[in-house]
């Protein structure tokens, strides 16, 4: 048996998603591992969940957007200690829909193939091109081109973590150029998977829903008003739910 962590950013107005996601993953969860979720907010969350649900609070403010998403690869090294087996980082906003199990997600260093891979990602497009900058891949390059999710990566915790630390170090350097990446976090992510090939997750086989917002608004806004969600999320801690328009759906 397992130890997996699963590691969700969830400041600001992503913390309802976060909690969704967590209520939805539990729920249509049929593996056999032990889950733990690390969950970086600004507000705590117990409250809001069945206490069934094992999760560790880490309290992390974030006054705008792109210091939230910058921040995942020091979040994830912070869990260096940790008693767990694999760590798995999923954007907040991510849901799950059906069951599974760990099967299509575990793996020494695995990165999701992105929906527009085979679109209009297809032939290198994404990619950072700034000669300078960490994130840097050549359009020459005579490597295959695979773009990734910057939502969604993970393995095993110290393969993790090294990952993770290289990322970090790169984000320090392209500051005192100062550069910040097309993509942010994600340019990190696909240059390194670029010369360091993960395990891939095609898109066809990512068993959840990338970026469903649930039509909320403008989430990236630090002062989008979520207090009428968590009210009902507070009032219903033991279901699941959707975002529908906005507006809390209970899920049978």
């Amino acid at each position: 048996m397992s130890n997996i962590g699963i590691v969700i950013l969830a400041t600001n107005a992503y913390f309802v998603l976060g909690i969704r996601f967590i209520k939805k993953f539990m729920h249509h969860y049929k593996g056999g591992s032990n889950i733990t979720f690390y969950f970086f907010s600004d507000t705590k969350p117990k409250d809001y969940l069945p206490d069934t649900i094992n999760i560790v609070y880490r309290h992390t403010i974030h006054t705008n957007w792109v210091e939230g998403t910058n921040s995942k690869f020091l979040n994830i090294i912070s869990l260096e200690d940790e008693l767990v087996d694999y760590l798995y980082y999923f954007d907040a906003d991510t849901n799950v829909s059906r069951d599974f199990t760990e099967d299509w997600f575990l793996g020494d260093l695995v990165g999701g193939e992105h929906y527009g891979n085979k679109g209009w990602l297809a032939n290198g497009a994404g990619f950072d091109r700034f000669e300078k900058s960490k994130a840097y891949v050549p359009l020459d390059s005579p490597l295959p081109y695979t773009y990734y999710y910057g939502a969604f990566f993970g393995g095993r915790k110290e393969k993790v973590i090294e990952f993770c630390k290289i990322l970090r170090e790169w984000q320090i350097e392209d500051k005192k150029i100062p550069y910040e990446p097309c993509v942010n976090d994600e340019s990190y992510i696909n240059a390194y998977f670029h010369y360091n090939p993960p395990m891939t997750v095609p898109c066809e086989k990512f068993a959840f829903n990338i970026s469903d917002k649930g039509g909320m608004g403008e989430t990236r806004n630090i002062n989008l008003d979520i207090n009428s969600l968590k009210l009902s999320i507070l009032e219903n801690k033991d279901h699941i739910y959707d975002i529908v328009n906005g507006k809390l759906q209970l899920v049978n």
